[in-house]
């Protein structure tokens, strides 16, 4: 196994509460079906630390604690929960479920990204597996909430967050496009309704159309048919896999000569920001709206 996998600080990680025996708590979720949980979550382990660690963070405490995650994520890239990934070297599992080190967590409960399919399956192996429905923020905080048992907790962190979104709501709807550059192959990433950044974009009065070509919300477009894409748009909204990429993807004149572009109508978001849209969490909903601030207070 790879060394330090569950260090906190040159430790061997917290030692963590003992689960209760008096627990049952059987949930659903979309990619799991019905999942039955027979051990207080006294002990977590985030599959995809980055995007996982947010939703989960709320419900921690001195009797559940978190004992590791996986996927590699620079804490800076994300600073609402830079100290969680700070105390942990993060599993390798980039060839796929790490399970022997998963189990070397000794976790009461895993807990996975949603929306991978069977992706994340052998990992059950190493213990108890939820996946998360990461697409609609509610629903995992109301499930993580059944799960600890702090259905309280789930609605206060709900009804804060539902406040927030509602002081920066627009008055009147505007119509926007995601837009994320990643490769430069000709064409450029969309996210439309079904991807977490659009659906959210609905809670404050920006519309991101959909595509029945999209899968899970996700689809590549060649930048020749772009400007079809951008029709009638009032904004657009440009992800960032890089300052470099971003900036030569505006750059192009295909892209540039399309009228929202050449208008101004652009908002471009972070490294950071980009984070805060994979998957949109009540932790990050205040970061997406200062990076929203051009659309929601033109």
């Amino acid at each position: 196994m790879v060394a330090g996998a569950v260090a906190v600080t040159g430790c061997a990680g917290p030692a963590g509460p003992a689960a209760s025996g008096d627990y049952s708590v059987t949930v659903t979720t979309p990619d799991d079906g019905e999942v039955v949980l027979t051990a207080a979550p006294a002990r977590v382990g985030a599959l995809n630390g980055n995007r996982v660690i947010p939703f989960v963070q709320p419900f921690l405490d001195e009797g559940h604690v978190l004992v590791g995650y996986g996927n590699e994520a620079d804490p800076e890239k994300y600073p609402w929960i830079q100290a969680e990934l700070e105390a942990f070297t993060a599993v390798d599992d980039s060839d796929g479920p790490n399970v022997e080190e998963y189990a070397a967590w000794d976790a009461d409960l895993l807990i996975a990204n949603g929306n991978v399919g069977d992706f994340w399956e052998p990992a059950r192996e190493a213990g108890p597996l939820v996946q998360l429905p990461e697409t609609d923020w509610r629903a995992t905080t109301t499930l993580l909430g059944e799960i600890f048992q702090k259905p309280d907790v789930a609605e206060d962190v709900i009804a804060t967050t539902e406040a927030t979104i509602a002081d920066a709501r627009l008055a009147e709807p505007v119509t926007a496009a995601v837009l994320w550059p990643y490769q430069e192959n000709g064409t450029v990433g969309t996210q439309v309704l079904g991807a977490e950044l659009p659906n959210f974009l609905g809670d404050l009065n920006i519309t991101v159309a959909g595509s029945d070509t999209a899968v899970d919300g996700y689809e590549d477009v060649s930048l020749e048919l772009l400007a079809e894409r951008l029709a009638g748009v009032d904004h657009v909204i440009v992800l960032s896999s890089g300052d470099d990429l971003q900036q030569r993807f505006l750059d192009n004149p295909v892209v540039a000569d399309i009228p929202v572009i050449a208008s101004g109508h652009v908002t471009r978001f972070t490294d950071v920001q980009t984070g805060a849209g994979f998957p949109v969490t009540p932790m990050t909903v205040p970061v997406l709206i200062d990076a929203l601030s051009g659309v929601l207070k033109p």
